[in-house]
C-alpha cells in the first residue's frame, strides 16, 4: 500500500530582512560654566557623568522647548548613519 502525498493548493512565500542601525547625531558644545555639577571635575569625569546624567542634566536651549539635554541631542539632525549586520532570507510557510 503506498500512500499519496497530498499536494498544497498554495504556499505562503515572504521575504525578511534584517540589520542593526548606528546613527550619529550633530554635536552640542557645553559650556561647563553652565553646569555647576560638573565643578571640579576633569575631562572624563565630566564625560562619564553626561553619559550617565543626560537625562537628568538641563538642555542648552534657552526656549525651554527640551526637558532634557538627552532630549535635546535625540532630537539633532543625523550626521552619519551606518548599516550592520544586514540579512536576507525568503521564507515559506
Amino acid at each position: 500500500m503506498s500512500e499519496e502525498k497530498e499536494t498544497p493548493k498554495t504556499i505562503s512565500v515572504f521575504a525578511t530582512e534584517g540589520y542593526s542601525t548606528y546613527i550619529v547625531r550633530e554635536a552640542i558644545e557645553l559650556n561647563v560654566a553652565d553646569y555647576p555639577e560638573l565643578a571640579g571635575m576633569d575631562r572624563k569625569e565630566i564625560i562619564d557623568y553626561i553619559e550617565e546624567n543626560a537625562w537628568e542634566m538641563k538642555p542648552t536651549d534657552e526656549e525651554g522647548y527640551y526637558e532634557s539635554l538627552a532630549e535635546e541631542l535625540t532630537d539633532k539632525d543625523i550626521f552619519r548613519e551606518k548599516l550592520n549586520n544586514e540579512s536576507q532570507e525568503i521564507n515559506a510557510e
